[in-house]
């Protein structure tokens, strides 16, 4: 038997971010462990290609969808490649191949009655692409990604899926097919609430895969998606189904749910085993990450900086899969130098620098394992059961026993028992760079050629060791916090502006910032006109404490210059921008805070007009790639 795992097909509209690169990884871990376990496997990932969001981003740089998605499949597979993701197959769903086996299959769904022509009547996430009723909306936005939706109302055909409820249910209450468990409930109450019929099909843009009925309709991408999962193996002459994992995140659980299981019963084929779902990787503080916020990882960045093994191992070793996971650098390094470093790296040096001095760089002769190998069967369990990071944990016992055992033994005093001590440390250490493999694929092979072995069993006394060069493993890298910027400055743009009714010299305005609509009373009505403030890009300051002014709250400041010099007429200009809404303005490479501060100490910085750029205190901000400016006047003004 094959064991057969995927990763959600991703969506190839823009750079690939850090949530591709933990799925991914995720992913080939355990496709990796189930090679070492002695299994066939087949280990797929992919390319979802179609859409409107695809069709308007290739126009947008006026290329057809085909190229654009040829130019991004390079960027995807280059990005696979660096991260060492070793996949059996890359299934790209503009594909002939792929076309095929899907309208196929919708033409026999549609032979037993379950497709129908409708009119489809609701609100669309383009960026999501989701449907959401009324009810769902978050005060009118999409309730994943927070952006506006369009209301749409056009022809499509509908699959019957609330005839498959009941199927679905009881596949899920019965099963463990939702890992881990701690999700499935979330799923069983959704589908209580009511399952509606499923637009399947789209006639406002071209592409996608026509539906074979009906040319002038192409099929909703999710029917098409989701099928990659049963295509891909047959595209590659393999006759594999059903998979025994999907590896997803919680965004698209209810499709990989609801939808894929009601699709394959209606298409009459075997459900899969597992839907493995991750949740979201926010920053230390647990904030979203987003380009706005300026918080963002790029995971290339910490393999060019940290290596790709100590990235693995950080990712698959720290993230629960049952919660949202948090990404501290700091902690990275800090499980690099004393996990990776100390525990792992300093075992093996001094088990071979022990070895060259005492016994003639060899050990060869085995003796009885003093370490609890029961161990090994309690990893793979925990492997089999989706447990990545308990695993991880585990495997670490072991070497903890190593150096536990080291210590007590002390062989580089103890001449009786120090062959034995040195052979089953490095024994130990073997058979652990063996499992270790799938999570630091670099490392563990050079571990194993340090101690002079190329014995791939897991079973004890096997190992035979010649040892030659001491190269340290994970040499100790020092973290470098890189600078705190005090500030929480946005950009964002003036929508609304009211005069105060208790204050002559006050605008109250709203003011959206990307992620939000804040209010704020402005004392700048003896300088702007309420037709020169609508619409104006202006920069925020978001963490300024919120404060009632003449009565109305207001939360946050707009940053203004003023020359404010002696003898001259007073001119005031607010800073702006040429960035999008939400961008995050401060110093490169910087780190925003998020501490609230009054206004008393937002005064102790210099803030100054520079002559391209904004400076706080002398250091240049900008907002992305923007320069930040003052309207009306040049350098050297103060800004407040």
């Amino acid at each position: 038997m094959t064991y057969y795992i995927t990763t959600a097909i991703d969506y190839p509209n823009g750079k690939p971010h850090l949530g591709h690169a933990y799925e991914k990884i995720l992913a080939d871990c355990i496709a990796r462990f189930h090679k070492i376990f002695g299994e066939d496997v087949f280990f797929q990932v992919g390319l979802d290609e179609h859409g409107q969001k695809i069709q308007e981003k290739a126009q947008a740089e006026n290329k057809t969808p085909q190229e654009f998605v040829d130019e991004m499949a390079q960027v995807f597979t280059s990005f696979y490649k660096a991260l060492a993701i070793e996949y059996d197959f890359l299934v790209r769903t503009s594909s002939k191949e792929h076309k095929k086996q899907v309208q196929e299959i919708f033409a026999k769904v549609e032979a037993k009655g379950d497709i129908y022509l409708g009119e489809y009547e609701g609100n669309y996430c383009v960026p999501c692409e989701s449907f959401w009723t009324d009810l769902q909306l978050v005060e009118g936005n999409c309730p994943s990604c927070s952006r506006p939706t369009r209301k749409v109302k056009e022809p499509s055909y509908f699959f019957k899926m609330g005839k498959y409820v009941d199927d679905v249910l009881e596949h899920i209450e019965k099963n463990k097919y939702i890992l881990p468990e701690s999700r499935k409930q979330e799923i069983i109450n959704r589908i209580k609430e009511g399952v509606h019929d499923l637009s399947v099909s789209r006639s406002t843009f071209e592409w996608g895969i026509p539906l074979p009925n009906d040319p002038t309709h192409v099929l909703y991408v999710w029917f098409d998606a989701l099928l990659n999962y049963y295509t891909g193996p047959r595209i590659q002459g393999k006759n594999i189904w059903p998979a025994d994992c999907h590896v997803i995140g919680k965004d698209i659980q209810w499709f990989h749910t609801m939808i894929w299981l009601a699709i394959l019963r209606a298409a009459d084929l075997p459900f899969p085993k597992h839907v493995l779902i991750h949740g979201f990787i926010n920053d230390k503080n647990g904030m979203k990450m987003s380009k706005s916020l300026g918080n963002v990882v790029d995971p290339l960045d910490m393999v060019d900086k940290y290596g790709l093994d100590a990235f693995r191992y950080y990712l698959l070793r720290s993230f629960p899969l049952d919660s949202d996971a948090r990404f501290n650098e700091e902690e990275l390094v800090d499980r690099y130098n004393n996990e990776l470093g100390n525990d792992y790296g300093n075992l093996l040096l001094r088990i071979i620098k022990l070895s060259k001095k005492f016994t003639n760089s060899t050990l060869t002769k085995a003796y009885d394992s003093p370490f609890n190998l029961s161990k090994l069967d309690e990893i793979k369990a925990l492997i089999e059961q989706y447990q990545v990071n308990r695993a991880i944990d585990k495997i670490w016992s072991l070497l903890n026993d190593a150096n536990k055992y080291m210590n007590e033994k002390e062989p580089w005093k103890n001449e009786e028992e120090r062959e034995a001590v040195l052979y089953s440390c490095a024994e130990l250490t073997r058979i652990v760079s063996i499992l270790l493999q799938p999570v630091l694929p670099h490392a563990s092979k050079q571990a194993l050629a340090l101690l002079g072995t190329q014995e791939t069993s897991l079973e004890w006394g096997k190992g035979t060791f010649t040892f030659d060069k001491e190269t340290v493993l994970f040499p100790r890298i020092d973290y470098e916090a890189p600078p705190e910027f005090p500030f929480d400055l946005r950009v964002g743009r003036i929508i609304e502006v009211q005069d105060h009714p208790e204050a002559d010299k006050l605008y109250v305005l709203k003011v959206d910032v990307g992620s939000e609509v804040r209010q704020i009373v402005a004392g700048i009505k003896a300088y702007y006109s309420p037709e020169e403030l609508k619409d104006l890009k202006v920069i925020v300051l978001c963490n300024l404490k919120k404060a009632k002014l003449r009565g109305i709250e207001s939360q946050g400041m707009l940053l203004a210059a003023d020359n404010a010099k002696e003898g001259d007429e007073e001119v005031v200009g607010l800073m702006t921008t040429l960035a999008e809404v939400g961008t995050q303005v401060a110093p490169q490479g910087a780190v925003i805070s998020t501490k609230q501060i009054d206004y008393k100490e937002f005064s102790k910085h210099e803030l100054l007009t520079g002559k391209e750029t904004m400076l706080v205190d002398g250091v240049a901000v900008s907002a992305g790639k923007h320069h930040v400016v003052a309207q009306r006047l040049g350098p050297g003004n103060k800004i407040c």
